[in-house]
């Protein structure tokens, strides 16, 4: 009888051993399985709301190229899935824009996308053939694309055609151009091409203040730098007349209203008297 109570009470204490053990697992397995649930739930929810498709787009670094110039490159919409979203897929859609250099496209958020471009380094526009052309600070021209739409929002340049674009009149002047104070390039309001007899390298500025300069590419990098001196030494004989500068020959004043000159500069960079 004892050798059958001592079986007893070990399987009594067996069976008491197993029983939180048996609890947890029950636990652990409830737990995965209400997690599995809320999972799919979550899901279905997901997928079925709003939250699940593209809601913003954010573009960084745009100045000349619009949203909806690269929205349609890359043929997005409201109504794409958020999580299938391919960023490199997208920044290499936007990469085949003639403007464009670089881009860096990111997922924020629940359902944000985030692009940041590089524009080409544009300094204006020319007007050519009745059409505008963008035109690069190395003095190159974007060629006609249909993905692009030209809206000058910088100096425009007047006055060229095809023939002179084939020497390197227009690269000559932008070279001299990017050189210049960018207070004073802010200052053109627009440009023209007006070559003389023997200087086929002579350009007019028109610009905000109400004067116009005419210069030489070779030589407008130098005589720009003394414009605001020119004025104010002129204003002190004309107080609020506006004229032409012409820099390109002689450095003299003309004055709109009048035929008389004022000479720029002697031999030592001063003013000179009214002619």
């Amino acid at each position: 009888m004892a050798v059958k109570k001592v079986v007893l009470i070990e399987q009594y204490r067996q069976k008491s051993k197993n029983k939180p053990k048996k609890r947890l697992k029950k636990k652990v397995k409830s737990f995965f399985f209400s997690l599995f649930i809320i999972l799919i739930v979550g899901s279905i929810f997901y997928f079925t709301s709003s939250l699940s498709k593209l809601s913003v787009i954010y573009f960084e670094g745009l100045h000349y190229v619009s949203r909806s110039e690269l929205i349609h490159l890359t043929g997005l919409t409201y109504q794409d899935y958020f999580l299938e979203l391919d960023t490199e897929k997208i920044a290499t859609d936007i990469l085949k824009h003639p403007l464009i250099t670089n881009v860096t496209v990111k997922k924020t958020g629940l359902n944000q996308l985030n692009i940041e471009v590089k524009e080409k380094d544009i300094i204006g526009c020319v007007e050519l053939d009745g059409g505008f052309r963008y035109v690069l600070s190395d003095g190159r021209l974007i060629a006609n694309d249909q993905a692009i739409n030209v809206t000058c929002q910088g100096t425009v340049i007047y006055g060229l055609t095809k023939e002179t674009l084939k020497e390197s009149i227009l690269s000559l002047f932008i070279q001299s151009m990017t050189k210049l104070d960018p207070i004073l390039i802010n200052l053109i309001k627009e440009i023209h091409y007006e070559p003389m007899y023997g200087d086929i390298n002579r350009f007019s500025l028109f610009l905000k203040d109400g004067n116009t300069i005419n210069v030489n590419s070779y030589s407008m990098v130098n005589k720009l730098k003394y414009y605001q001196t020119m004025v104010d030494k002129v204003s002190s004989l004309y107080e609020g007349v506006k004229g032409t500068y012409h820099l390109d020959v002689g450095d003299y004043f003309e004055p709109y209203s009048s035929s008389g000159k004022v000479l720029l500069r002697d031999e030592n960079n001063g003013l000179l008297t009214e002619e």
